[in-house]
């Protein structure tokens, strides 16, 4: 809004510089434009004030920091003012334009400069004396000190670092920039710092040297001043370089535009006169917000680009800084919704600028293939619906346009995969169809010589996902049986992400019983030809994952039987053996759980704490890919509760405990879930008949119900107000004890907007008559409805 705004008040006072003086018409227009950019300049003013007191109140939270763009645009509108208001009537208000646009030169660079100390806790080196890193004494150290003390804290890190000086009598802006370049090249946690200090020393040098008026003549017919330091705008870019590459530094993105605030003071002072940013200084902050990954960077990038866009700057944006920007946001894509749109927004902006230019480079750069497949990354990162179509139309534009004479934007092979995987990822309708046309394109391209087209085996995996994800094994079985065919290409050698997508095809194929006998078939053979040599791929552990899952679905009565039989190969070999590549995990124990929780074998329970024991066991002796995780326990829980066992409730209740020990205990991964409760919630409802159990087990559920209630990362859901309204009609006899209970308890569940279907039938089974219509009396609708709030949250 603020750089709008700016540049329509820009447009007025450039009219106004134009009018002709004797011309009342133009004169009476003139001063109302002159009024209303006034106003225009004090409100983008009031905006940029409020910006920074946002700033402020935030806890300076940098998705809030005021961007460059906004300062810059306010300065220029106040400067504008300053120009055109030239009356001697009128010298107040110039002098109010000028010092507004100074106080906004130090505001900015105080918003854009950090604190002295948090830069010292970060690179742990602490300088002092407005320096971060070098030492307090510095003004009083010559040029030479300088360079010997950086090259020397430089080669603490780097033992082969060392700066080649054959005279030191002439030493100056060179040795200053190789060494601050050399900081970006040897990436250091103190690199951004010690590059920035040396800047400001260079910068304290040549305000040092520059003398005043009455010392002019003596130093005429002194010895010469011996060499100084300045700074160009090659120092200004390494300098931003170091920020970019420094590891582990919060707010690098910040720091690098400081560097810009400061050489904006440092040129209005006439310190830097003649030293200004470029294009490469503007691109490399930039990146800096695109690699920083805090929420919002990809606007401040955007912010940044507009600013180079602007007629009034003299920078003129490039092909890095479109494809930069869009990177921005294809990297929020995943998180920000409309970062497509976004980015697909930068793209069409960058074809319009070059098509007003009439295709000048100079001026506007074209969109090259680069730039399009960031925007085609946003839209599948981003999983939206509807992106996959938007993919492809993107697609026949890049085409179009390179038929209409855009030499550098051909389609290649990232731009296919990239297309193939927002048709996977966005849901979009006979995906796996349109993914695998694709991939036939790619192949004519590559026969007919265009290298660039040759398919590899990412786009083949991602045409295998896209089959997998449907269910149509058959087709996912054809492109893998031609993956193999193809043995001279090695970029489309089959791996194990190949073979588990096909796999798990023919785990969500509808014919059960084809799909488990296929897959076998299929496992079998990858054994049998690395057996006989024919291939060196091996079955890993995502395979018999995959394989494990398939006969899991199956259905089939031998199911068990071979899902425990490649647990127990698995184990022999990954966990006893030392063979890593077919060490089982937690997925693999999972999968076994579950096809032993629906296997209705009488003996389930034991046999799947046993296998719970197991991964416990190795877990202890260190194998951590078979972390005990929260889903292996509440399977487990789940099964005790369908079992026929005595004491059941018991039972479940003293496996929650155990797996809440092993969270306190340090394991993460086993943190109760929900689930977990209302399964131990559920084995109290079905409990057996035995008086005493009942009562066993009507304790277990109010307490196991008030601990989830209680707890500080988890709350009820329907399923479990259901469950305990359950387990309450089977386990305590009908009295207004009960009564109140159930009041207390439905009131609370309408309160947070959990009354399900479930919920409510459960109380209409459990309720004494009158009681539950009582409960609904005065709160139903003229239809008999009930409260949208009661169920908001089912």
């Amino acid at each position: 809004i603020i750089a709008s705004h700016g540049e329509d008040v820009l447009q007025c006072l450039s009219y106004l510089s134009t009018g002709q003086d004797g011309d009342d018409e133009l004169n009476s227009k003139e001063s109302l434009y002159h009024q209303q950019a006034w106003k225009s300049a004090k409100s983008a003013l009031q905006l940029l004030n409020r910006s920074e007191e946002l700033y402020q109140e935030t806890g300076q939270s940098s998705s809030q920091l005021p961007s460059i763009a906004s300062y810059v645009t306010a300065m220029d509108v106040w400067k504008a003012l300053a120009v055109v208001t030239e009356e001697d009537d009128e010298k107040k208000k110039r002098d109010e334009a000028l010092e507004v646009v100074r106080n906004l030169r130090q505001r900015r660079l105080k918003v854009y400069t950090l604190d002295r100390d948090a830069a010292g806790e970060n690179n742990n080196r602490g300088g002092s004396g407005g320096y971060n890193i070098l030492p307090q004494e510095v003004a009083t150290m010559t040029v030479e000190e300088v360079l010997d003390f950086t090259t020397n804290l430089l080669s603490e890190s780097v033992p082969e670092y060392q700066l080649k000086i054959e005279d030191t009598s002439k030493i100056g802006t060179w040795h200053f920039n190789q060494l601050i370049f050399d900081l970006a090249k040897y990436p250091q946690s103190f690199s951004g710092s010690l590059a920035q200090d040396l800047l400001d020393y260079m910068v304290y040098m040549v305000k040092k040297s520059s003398p005043s008026k009455r010392r002019r003549r003596r130093l005429k017919q002194s010895a010469p001043h011996p060499n100084i330091p300045k700074p160009n705008a090659e120092t200004i870019n390494g300098v931003l370089k170091a920020w970019m590459v420094t590891p582990d530094y919060s707010d690098v993105a910040r720091r690098a535009e400081a560097v810009l605030a400061k050489l904006a003071i440092w040129q209005s002072e006439g310190i830097l006169w003649g030293v200004s940013a470029d294009t490469i200084s503007y691109n490399t902050c930039i990146n800096c917000w695109k690699e920083s990954g805090i929420t919002g960077a990809a606007q401040r990038a955007t912010d940044i680009l507009r600013l180079m866009e602007d007629a009034s700057t003299t920078i003129t944006p490039d092909v890095i800084s479109y494809t930069t920007c869009i990177g921005a946001w294809a990297d929020c894509s995943s998180r920000d919704p409309s970062a497509g749109g976004c980015a697909e927004e930068l793209l069409m902006r960058m074809y319009n600028r070059n098509k007003d230019a009439a295709g000048d480079e100079s001026v506007a750069p074209r969109p090259t293939t680069r730039c399009f497949n960031a925007v085609l990354l946003a839209f599948a990162n981003g999983r939206q619906s509807g992106s996959g179509k938007r993919a492809m139309e993107l697609l026949r534009f890049m085409e179009r346009l390179n038929s209409e004479g855009y030499a550098d934007l051909s389609p290649d092979r990232y731009t296919f995969n990239i297309i193939m995987k927002a048709l996977l990822c966005c849901g979009e309708r006979g995906a796996s169809q349109k993914a695998n046309q694709l991939l036939e394109r790619m192949e004519d391209s590559y026969s007919k010589g265009n290298s660039s087209m040759k398919p590899d085996l990412i786009t083949y995996n991602t045409v295998l996902d896209a089959f997998s994800k449907e269910g149509d094994a058959k087709s996912a079985e054809r492109l893998l049986e031609k993956m193999l065919n193809n043995r001279g290409d090695d970029m489309a050698k089959p791996n194990s992400h190949s073979y588990t997508a096909v796999l798990t095809a023919w785990s969500r194929s509808e014919d059960k019983a084809m799909s488990v006998r296929r897959a076998q078939a299929l496992f079998d053979d990858i054994e049998g030809r690395y057996a006989a040599g024919e291939t060196d791929f091996r079955a890993e552990t995502s395979v018999y994952n995959a394989l494990i899952n398939c006969w899991a679905k199956s259905g089939d009565r031998t199911a068990l039987y071979h899902v425990t039989q490649i647990l127990s190969l698995m184990e022999e070999l990954g966990l006893k053996g030392g063979d890593s590549d077919v060490q089982p995990n937690s997925r693999t124990y999972c999968s076994v759980l579950d096809t032993l929780a629906n296997s209705k074998k009488h003996k389930a329970h034991a046999e799947s704490l046993e296998i719970l024991q197991r991964m416990e066991d190795y877990y202890s002796e260190g194998y951590d890919s078979v972390r005990p995780c929260a889903r292996a326990y509440s399977i487990v829980l789940s099964t005790i509760a369908r079992s026929r066992r005595k004491n059941k409730a018991l039972e479940a209740q003293e496996l929650l405990h155990r797996m809440e020990s092993e969270y306190i205990g340090g394991n993460s991964a086993c943190r109760p879930n929900v689930y977990s409760y209302n399964a131990v919630l559920n084995a109290a409802a079905f409990c057996g008949r035995d008086e005493r159990e009942q009562e066993e087990a009507f304790k277990v559920a109010c307490l196991t119900f008030d601990e989830l209630r209680m707890s500080d990362y988890l709350q009820p859901s329907h399923v479990s107000y259901g469950t305990f309204l359950k387990a309450i009609k089977k386990l305590m006899q009908e009295s207004d004890v009960r009564d109140n209970l159930v009041k207390g308890l439905f009131r609370k569940c309408c309160r947070e907007g959990l009354a399900s279907d479930f919920v409510l039938k459960e109380m209409a089974d459990l309720s004494t008559p009158g009681l539950y219509q009582s409960l609904l009396e005065g709160v139903t609708n003229e239809y008999g409805n009930l409260p949208k709030s009661w169920s908001a949250n089912v």
